[in-house]
């Protein structure tokens, strides 16, 4: 692809290509995923219009969209519109519908602009992202041993700490992004990526981010998984995923009741507290099987604002679980394509990356979004769509073949 610069000799003309903005967006995306991570929505809409804007002017080629995961994630999205006609809450449906298909459209774009660079703008991009993962993990190091010394210019002494845990969001984002960063590392040398990896996560216990943990530890075990059975690991894993989905409604009826847990394991109570809204959300899925109570409703379930236990409401704002969201909300079909959409994106990392390391890298980042969805955000948040949609990007610049040119 030749990249054509504007016509004129002004300096501000020849950086407005898309090497120069997609270089951009690949640098800040980590370090504002750290301190700023509801900016990654602005960042994914900015990068989705400017790419628009280069499509029209002739800068990119025609986008090559895969057809069955936009069919997957376009059938999701009508689910979710269709969804507002029997909403239990349409008022709740119709203010979040407009904000969520923007966030769906934009990151479409964006993940057609990056399929359509051609091999130099992907090297220099990917270097970008490689200095802003490297930025933000020696900034994570900073607030690691001198207890906050950039966030205590900012807030109360009083409040650090409790601002510290604020980085848990952060860093479950980071957690998934570390995985295309070790896929870029490990095409120069093995021992860079195992440092990153590595050095990440011997960051992580000074937080309290289980989730960000948990997800180091799957995207590890996956890697591994995929690396060591090339030819059938990628389908192994997102069988297993899929099926998950698929099992959430159902997990309350072979695990113990949550108290139980509780006082035998000895778990934490933000654990405890997890599992008495999975439970009160699987209970709610059984009154509304089929069709489900409507796209995001899940903050005004009847009974949600019930205390459980001394403090636990029973459904604050979403369940931390995307599985089950998708089934409370969009009922049968809404699950479908969830599970449908991480079989087909796994079977695309199997099909389309450039070799070993790569296809393991690429399930390893599904892996461990599909953590994080899981145990943490809810499914509709603009800012975690937007994320997912970076994560997408970043991870066919790491992973795909190359593109000649």
């Amino acid at each position: 692809m030749k990249i054509v610069c504007v016509s004129g000799k002004t300096g501000l003309s020849r950086l407005a290509t898309p090497t120069t903005f997609m270089g951009l967006i690949a640098f800040l995306t980590p370090p504002f995923t750290l301190y700023l991570p509801l900016s990654l929505a602005i960042i994914l809409a900015a990068g989705a219009v400017i790419m628009m804007i280069f499509r029209i002017l002739g800068w990119l080629p025609r986008p090559n969209l895969d057809l069955l995961p936009l069919l997957a994630i376009g059938g999701l999205m009508f689910i979710v519109a269709l969804s507002t006609l029997w909403s239990y809450a349409p008022e709740h449906s119709l203010d979040r519908l407009p904000r969520t298909l923007l966030a769906v459209l934009a990151g479409v774009i964006f993940i057609s602009a990056v399929k359509a660079l051609d091999g130099h703008v992907t090297r220099t991009t990917s270097r970008c992202f490689l200095s802003g993962m490297a930025m933000t993990l020696f900034l994570i190091g900073v607030e690691t041993q001198t207890g906050g010394m950039l966030l205590r210019n900012s807030i109360d002494e009083d409040t650090l700490s409790s601002s510290l845990n604020q980085l848990n969001r952060p860093l479950s984002i980071l957690s998934v992004l570390i995985w295309p960063a070790a896929v870029m590392l490990a095409a120069r040398h093995w021992a860079l990526a195992f440092s990153a990896v590595g050095i990440f996560a011997a960051f992580l216990p000074f937080f309290i981010t289980s989730a960000a943990i948990a997800a180091v530890v799957v995207g590890a075990v996956i890697f591994s998984i995929v690396y060591i059975l090339p030819k059938t690991g990628a389908a192994i894993v997102g069988f297993v995923l899929a099926t998950g989905v698929l099992a959430a409604p159902t997990i309350d009826h072979y695990l113990p009741p949550p108290e139980i847990l509780f006082d035998s394991l000895n778990l934490p109570r933000s654990t405890y507290h997890r599992l008495l809204v999975w439970e009160f959300t699987t209970q709610r899925v059984d009154e509304r099987p089929i069709l489900g109570w409507g796209f995001n409703t899940s903050r005004v379930i009847p009974g949600g604002d019930e205390n459980l236990d001394v403090s636990e409401k029973a459904l604050p704002l979403h369940p931390h679980n995307a599985a089950l969201q998708w089934r409370l909300e969009l009922g049968v079909l809404g699950v479908l394509f969830g599970a449908g959409i991480i079989l087909i994106v796994t079977e695309m990392a199997r099909k389309h990356s450039a070799g070993r390391v790569a296809r393991a890298g690429a399930v390893a980042t599904i892996g461990a979004t599909f953590v994080i969805a899981m145990i943490s955000f809810g499914a509709w948040q603009t800012w975690w769509i937007s994320a997912i949609f970076l994560i997408a990007g970043f991870t066919i610049l790491a992973c795909r073949r190359s593109v000649p040119g």
